[in-house]
């Protein structure tokens, strides 16, 4: 047994997979898993030492262990309760950041209509931040930026919403073509369970 798994919950074998693959399926898998509890993943994309220590950072959550055998990367992360910055001006920026989605999030909560349809959702918050500058730089700005809803993920998280289908889904396939770390696109519904779009 290596040093950090005798908490282990799940193990995810990204093997084959490359960035952000692995750091995608990492995201959506860490999210089920209790805080404390700890995902095993082995990976063989060289970037991957380098990505998980940058997104465990980004996320909040504590890389306990990454090692390197035969080509095969095996990291051990426990799962936290997100990030709220390092420095005095990072946590004052991302609580007003914060408070400013939250408002949006319960204006949209009471005029359902004005609200949007789909969401997508990103593997970290400075990644879906990254995907928004990314967007506005290309034009595209007919979207609303809120804070991840609860029922997909307790913890903060951003999401980039949409009122049509179609236009959620080009914008979903355009960042993922240019690498952005997008997980899913959820469709706002009335029960707010928030079902993943089968596309």
């Amino acid at each position: 047994m290596q040093i950090g798994e005798e908490k282990i919950i799940k193990e995810v074998d990204t093997r084959g997979m490359f960035c952000p693959t692995p750091l995608i399926f990492v995201s959506k898998e860490l999210k089920n898993i209790p805080v404390g509890g700890r995902l095993k993943v082995l990976a063989d994309d060289k970037a991957f030492k380098k990505d998980i220590k940058i997104w465990c950072h980004d996320t909040g959550n504590r890389l306990i262990s990454l090692t390197e055998d035969n080509g095969v990367i095996t990291a051990v992360i426990e799962r936290g309760k997100g990030w709220h910055g390092d420095t005095l001006l990072e946590k004052l920026k991302f609580y007003l950041i914060g408070t400013k989605l939250h408002i949006y999030d319960y204006f949209f909560r009471i005029f359902r209509s004005a609200g949007p349809k789909y969401i997508i959702t990103f593997m970290s918050i400075p990644e879906g931040f990254r995907a928004i500058e990314f967007l506005k730089e290309k034009g595209i700005t007919d979207f609303i930026t809120l804070p991840v809803p609860d029922e997909i993920y307790e913890y903060c998280g951003v999401v980039i919403g949409f009122k049509d289908r179609d236009r959620a889904v080009q914008v979903f396939n355009l960042l993922k073509e240019n690498k952005f770390g997008v997980e899913n696109i959820h469709i706002v519904d009335r029960e707010r369970k928030y079902p993943v779009l089968q596309t």
